[in-house]
């Protein structure tokens, strides 16, 4: 799919749906674009930037393919976040 604007995936997403909506731009695998975010050490910090900063797919979107709510996703950025704190701490980068 061409598009002039990134937008989180609907149809391919794991977390918030931002490394399936640039490979989706890109015309690339996922897969690549979600080893690229696990190995850049800013990756987790740029990662919740996208997803807060990119809007939805309008064009895939369906009700029933998707209904997180927001607090789920709050919620799971807020552990994933203090799980890589407290890694990152262990290892002595803190």
């Amino acid at each position: 799919m061409n598009r002039n604007r990134l937008y989180k995936s609907n149809t391919d997403y794991v977390f918030l749906g931002v490394c399936g909506g640039i490979a989706e731009a890109l015309s690339i695998p996922s897969i690549l674009v979600r080893l690229v975010f696990v190995f850049l050490p800013v990756s987790l910090l740029v990662y919740l930037v996208l997803g807060a900063l990119m809007g939805n797919d309008d064009f895939y979107y369906v009700e029933d393919v998707r209904k997180k709510s927001r607090f789920k996703t709050v919620l799971l950025a807020f552990v994933f976040a203090v799980i890589v704190i407290v890694i990152l701490s262990n290892l002595g980068f803190l």
